[in-house]
């Protein structure tokens, strides 16, 4: 299987990361005639539409939304079977109420984050999270969101290849591939631009290995390799998602600025 993103028009999406899904804060998220909603609790979700229909808003889900993976943060790769089963199981149930509220596409997170262990020629794990991911795909757009961490997998060319094997897109998470850069000598800039045929998505906000320890998702840094990126940014047809988050405001008139600007 394979695919190239066809060119749309770039869209600017507010991710309700701003209020981290805090149902009573909705009101208080930018206009915007596009969300991406994060991880809210089962009894928000009629709160979460009638405001999203209020404001005459599409939108698309962060998985799980509204589920929860039994370890917080979802196992793909794990050589956890267990782990490895609830992770898939979570993204199935994610997927079909996604798409039965009119979610527009659902974000996955892939692989492990903080993975040491080696998994990739583990062709049982291989074969499951391909058949996963592009039978999700079947059901509603899935993005391929990249972590950070993972020792195995963090090169631009293991991005492609997923996408190219599974038919999803790439949603290029901008803190997590800053993460990385420090992790293993990434370059954001070479990341982006390798996968930019694949990207459907870029995820907006600042980090760095000291930062993201006190404040995660923060708005704005002041690196050269943050800039770079912003730059790069500017150009790309995809859709820019504001995913800035509430644990620290500083910073925040800038990333706002930027986004408006493009």
């Amino acid at each position: 299987m394979s695919t190239r993103r066809v060119k749309r028009e770039r869209r600017k999406i507010v991710s309700t990361s701003l209020i981290r899904a805090n149902a009573e804060r909705l009101e208080t998220l930018p206009q915007s005639e596009f969300y991406e909603l994060t991880f809210f609790r089962p009894d928000d979700l009629e709160k979460v539409l009638n405001f999203l229909k209020a404001r005459n808003a599409r939108f698309g889900v962060h998985c799980p939304f509204i589920y929860r993976y039994a370890a917080v943060h979802p196992n793909p790769t794990s050589l956890d079977e267990t782990l490895r089963k609830d992770t898939f199981e979570k993204n199935e149930l994610c997927a079909g109420l996604s798409r039965k509220i009119g979610a527009e596409y659902m974000v996955l997170h892939f692989p492990n984050a903080h993975q040491k262990e080696s998994w990739k020629k583990d062709e049982k794990i291989i074969s499951e999270v391909l058949e996963h991911i592009a039978t999700l795909n079947q059901l509603i757009e899935i993005r391929l969101e990249n972590v950070y961490g993972n020792d195995d997998f963090h090169t631009p060319e293991d991005y492609i290849w997923l996408a190219k094997e599974t038919g999803a897109t790439l949603c290029i998470d901008v803190g997590h591939l800053l993460l990385d850069s420090e992790i293993y000598g990434i370059r954001p800039v070479d990341f982006i631009l390798k996968c930019e045929p694949y990207i459907s998505e870029v995820h907006l906000y600042y980090a760095d290995i000291e930062t993201y320890r006190r404040c995660h998702h923060a708005p704005w840094g002041n690196s050269k390799g943050f800039f770079e990126v912003l730059d790069v940014v500017k150009e790309l047809s995809c859709d820019i998602t504001l995913e800035a988050g509430p644990d620290c405001s500083e910073g925040l008139d800038h990333l706002l600025e930027f986004f408006e600007s493009l």
